[in-house]
């Protein structure tokens, strides 16, 4: 919240109830108009919201219990069953609250965004004011409503697509989709689509675009997208071989938490590739890989374990990652 003296929300957690909602509606509409990143918009909201010295459902029952509630508070009510700040989360109810609030409109709202701060500093028409923030609040929230559902559904599909999840097995369709979620930005199904390019599913093979959208992948912080370029660098697929960037993106990726990452390090540390021969950390990456059911890796263990490599001879410990990894 603004620390500025000017500002007349800057303390409204302590004003009476009936000045609070008012002036919570004028904050929260310029919450919405200051943030610039939509991923983490919902966070950024909460996150004011809860650590106002006001009791969150308190709040939602003073905007609920309004005579104008419809007119004024329809479009933050909404925010708060969408994400259940203070009461379930109902995205139902949520979806009927944005659709009242921008269908609201019998106020024109061709005024644009500079004369509304004019009339609020001058505190002329106060409702009106109010309720027009509703209804641009209501359009906003309505539209990423919406948007993330759709985002939501173009990253999934590739994959349902890809594996036969609810849906006939369609590599076409599958990368089809992964294309489509990778062009929103998507790191994941960047991956997906270096993989696609990298082994020929549902497209031709091609080394030089697998190794591009695995770089984006990489870029864009995918564990996965690391551990894809680090093959890309491994074998030289679409780029030269080089295992000392190879073992660094096995690096990142393995302390990113990816199972396959983790494996293709150990297995650098243990064969010596771009980097000297060290048994103790390939056991220990492999053992990490292992606990996330990668198999290969339980099989590299049952390896370490057989022939004391990075770990003292133990043939029941091997034995047993063996049939692990054979189940």
């Amino acid at each position: 919240m603004s620390n500025d003296k000017d500002n007349p929300v800057t303390n409204i957690s302590i004003m009476n109830d009936k000045i609070f909602i008012k002036e919570f509606s004028k904050e929260f509409y310029q919450k919405i108009i200051d943030i610039k990143d939509i991923n983490t918009f919902e966070i950024t909201l909460k996150k004011w919201i809860k650590n106002l010295d006001k009791n969150i459902k308190s709040i939602l029952e003073l905007m609920k219990n309004h005579n104008k509630n419809e007119l004024l508070f329809s479009s933050i009510i909404g925010f708060f069953y969408q994400y259940g700040i203070g009461c379930n989360i109902d995205k139902n109810k949520a979806l009927k609250l944005y659709l009242l609030a921008v269908n609201n409109n019998e106020k024109s709202l061709n005024e644009s965004f500079e004369h509304l701060q004019f009339s609020e500093e001058e505190n002329d028409n106060e409702f009106d004011i109010i309720q027009n923030n509703n209804i641009i609040i209501g359009k906003y929230l309505l539209s990423l409503f919406y948007y993330k559902d759709i985002i939501l559904s173009i990253k999934t599909l590739g994959y349902r697509y890809h594996y036969g999840q609810g849906v006939v097995q369609n590599y076409k369709k599958a990368f089809k989709w992964y294309l489509k979620s990778a062009k929103y930005g998507c790191a994941e199904n960047q991956y997906s689509l270096g993989l696609c390019y990298k082994n020929g599913i549902g497209i031709d093979k091609d080394y030089d675009k697998a190794f591009k959208w695995y770089s984006m992948s990489a870029n864009n912080g995918s564990a996965l997208g690391q551990y894809g370029l680090g093959l890309c660098y491994h074998y030289g697929i679409g780029t030269v071989k080089d295992y000392s960037k190879a073992f660094d993106l096995f690096l990142k990726s393995a302390n990113n938490g990816c199972a396959k990452g983790q494996y293709n390090l150990g297995y650098c540390y243990y064969n010596g590739i771009g980097i000297s021969v060290n048994y103790k950390e390939a056991f220990k990456w492999y053992l990490k890989s292992a606990k996330l059911e990668n198999a290969m890796a339980k099989n590299s263990l049952g390896e370490c374990y057989f022939y004391g490599k990075g770990v003292q001879k133990n043939y029941e410990d091997a034995f047993t990652c063996m049939v692990f990894k054979i189940s």
